[in-house]
C-alpha cells in the first residue's frame, strides 16, 4: 500500500509540472508524424520538425493539429497565494538593561586598564 502512495505522490508531483506534461504529448507527435508522412512520402523526421518547430507558423489546415503538439504552447499552471497578516502592535521600544550609556564627566586613569606587562611600555623615559 505505501509503494502505491509513494507512486501516486510522484506522479501527481512530476504532472504538476508543465515540462512533463508536454512529454506526455509524444505519442501526438508521432500520430502527427505519421499522417504528415501518409500525405507525403519524401518527408524526413528532420523536415517534420524543421516545418513545425523552426520555420514560422502558418495558420494551415491542421493548425489546431498543430498547436497540440508537444512544446508548442506553454501552460501556466502555477498559482501563488501569500497571506500576509500584519501585526497588531509595532513594539520598537528598547529596553534600557541593554543599552550601556555612560554619564559621568570626569575620566581618571586606572590600573584596570593596561595589564602590567603594557605598563612598562607607557611610562615616561628615565634618565
Amino acid at each position: 500500500m505505501k509503494k502505491w502512495l509513494l507512486y501516486f505522490m510522484v506522479f501527481t508531483y512530476l504532472t504538476s509540472f508543465c515540462e512533463v506534461r508536454q512529454v506526455a504529448k509524444l505519442p501526438k507527435l508521432v500520430q502527427h508524424y505519421i499522417s504528415h508522412k501518409i500525405a507525403d512520402h519524401d518527408i524526413s523526421v528532420y523536415a517534420f520538425f524543421k516545418m513545425h518547430y523552426l520555420d514560422e507558423q502558418k495558420k494551415d489546415k491542421d493548425y489546431s493539429e498543430d498547436m497540440k503538439l508537444p512544446f508548442k504552447t506553454h501552460d501556466f499552471s502555477s498559482t501563488l497565494i501569500t497571506l500576509n497578516i500584519p501585526p497588531e502592535k509595532e513594539n520598537l521600544i528598547f529596553p534600557h538593561q541593554s543599552i550601556y550609556v555612560d554619564y559621568s564627566t570626569n575620566f581618571s586613569y586606572s590600573e584596570k586598564f593596561y595589564p602590567s606587562v603594557f605598563q612598562k611600555i607607557w611610562e615616561p623615559p628615565k634618565i
